[in-house]
């Protein structure tokens, strides 16, 4: 039996990963630039610090976005942490979106989290939000499945009413009629027990059959 989905619990966990990508994610992305791109320096000599911690950032957040019971909610909490982030750094006014960015800054360094000036959270976050809502429905259909199948009421699986007569599972056969029988006698057939289909009950008469005298 899968686990049961705890995706309350998963947005707690995305919430704080996605600060925490975006804090270490942005730190260490400006330092690889920093050495790849300003001082032209090899990253395997100078940088592969820096480059091993984006690694292991992306890493910590994938697994916990795969674990079943809560990566919906992994997914949802990062997403919008990110998406939110990037919009008010992209559409509030400039010292409001410079406080949004000191947030995420790293204590004791002047590098601003660049993932939120250039755009990079608000792409990667609406990404998240959008896959991770997708797998919250997902996931509960599978919580209503799994109480279904602890004891809960399922119309499929509900006794079908037996007719008189006949055995579990067979189909009620339509019981034939002669022409001018009469609607409540058809109905007696079918109500009368020991009947057989198209019995007559006494006083019933065929087309062109005299009546007894």
């Amino acid at each position: 039996m899968p686990a049961k989905p705890n995706p309350v619990l998963g947005l707690v966990l995305g919430i704080i990963v996605g600060y925490a990508g975006i804090v270490g994610g942005s730190y260490a992305g400006t330092r690889l630039a920093l050495t790849r791109q300003v001082r032209f320096d090899s990253i395997l000599t100078h940088g592969l610090q820096w480059l091993l911690m984006l690694a292991a950032i992306a890493v910590i957040v994938g697994l916990l976005m795969v674990i079943r019971s809560i990566g919906a909610g992994v997914m949802v909490g990062a997403g919008a942490l990110m998406t939110l982030a990037g919009l008010v750094v992209m559409l509030a006014p400039i010292r409001t979106a410079y406080d949004v960015v000191k947030l995420f800054q790293v204590p004791g360094s002047r590098m601003l989290a660049y993932m939120l000036t250039d755009g990079s959270a608000l792409f990667i976050g609406i990404i998240l939000l959008i896959a991770g809502i997708g797998r919250w429905a997902g996931d509960a259909k599978t919580t209503r499945a799994l109480r279904g199948e602890s004891g809960g009421y399922n119309p499929a699986l509900a006794p079908q009413p037996q007719q008189w007569g006949g055995y579990p599972g067979q189909q009620q056969q339509p019981q034939p009629t002669y022409p001018g029988q009469p609607q409540q006698a058809q109905q007696q057939d079918r109500q009368q027990p020991g009947g057989y289909p198209g019995q007559q009950p006494p006083g019933n008469t065929f087309p062109g059959q005299q009546p007894p005298r």
